[in-house]
């Protein structure tokens, strides 16, 4: 995870994450960072996502964490917009992709027919060689790039949208999809549908946390999932948090659903274990 995703479950402060000295923190930042990369603190949690219609594991957003042993577990709202700042975003984003994909050969092996959604920071389009960088590992792991979903949001297409256009159809030829995250938040969204070749789109929390309670938002999520039906897009609504929500998104016909009802971010081996635990029994189970 690259952004830092504040409004939404990638920066929920989770049961095994008390971010603490959150007031200390901002001071010390580099150091965190610098640590971090030299000793091996960040890790990765998989938020899992379902299908709306079968109910049927589909795939995960891999999010990073980052365990300080001075500062304890920093929420990627404090490390991510730093590292962006510093440039480390891009060593850091090297490391989530080779990890997440890891990961995600492991789940495979195991039997788990599903893909993994990784954020891409729009520095790692400065870099010009994210699409080379990623296809070797896909290669080296021996995954097919359909396995694979890229979350990117406007901020980076806006600031790169040559180097976007271009990194796009490399990976889309290849076989793996292109998704606008956070949607509906920006100014731009509408118009880089039209200019980008996206696949599917992340409805924003915000949108989703009043779905049930507001004829606005219904209204907004209702208009938002028709138009990405008109244009052929995979959605997912990220944030739910009740049956109410996710009855209303089925009802609508949202692709597919990610939220704490239905599975909080967890270690790999949580959820290789959660999979285990499902097929013994039978049951597609949430995570």
């Amino acid at each position: 995870m690259l952004t830092p995703h504040c409004t939404n479950d990638a920066c929920q402060p989770d049961a095994d994450a008390p971010y603490q000295n959150a007031g200390a923190i901002p001071d010390f930042l580099d150091e965190v960072i610098n640590d971090a990369l030299a000793g091996d603190h960040f890790r990765m949690v998989y938020q899992p996502q379902f299908s709306m219609t079968s109910g049927k594991l589909m795939g995960f957003e891999a999010l990073i964490r980052c365990q300080s042993p001075k500062f304890g577990v920093i929420s990627p709202a404090e490390f991510i917009p730093h590292a962006e700042e510093n440039g480390s975003i891009v060593e850091i984003g090297n490391w989530t992709f080779q990890q997440a994909l890891s990961d995600l050969a492991q789940m495979r092996n195991k039997g788990m027919d599903c893909y993994m959604s990784v954020n891409l920071s729009p520095a790692q389009f400065g870099e010009g060689d994210v699409f080379e960088r990623i296809m070797l590992m896909l290669v080296e792991l021996d995954l097919p790039a359909s396995v694979l979903k890229l979350e990117l949001t406007e901020t980076a297409l806006i600031r790169n949208a040559k180097m976007a256009m271009r990194t796009f159809q490399a990976f889309q030829r290849e076989g793996a999809q292109i998704w606008l995250d956070d949607f509906g938040t920006g100014f731009a969204s509408l118009n880089l549908l039209r200019e980008f070749n996206i696949d599917g789109l992340k409805i924003d929390r915000g949108f989703i946390e009043g779905l049930h309670r507001s004829d606005d938002d219904f209204t907004l999520c209702s208009a938002i999932i028709a138009m990405a039906q008109r244009l052929g897009l995979f959605i997912v609504a990220e944030g739910i948090e009740n049956e109410e929500q996710m009855a209303i998104l089925g009802q609508l016909g949202c692709d597919s659903a990610q939220g704490f009802l239905l599975g909080r971010p967890v270690s790999l081996d949580e959820t290789l274990q959660t999979f285990a635990s499902n097929l013994a029994t039978g049951s597609t189970g949430r995570y």
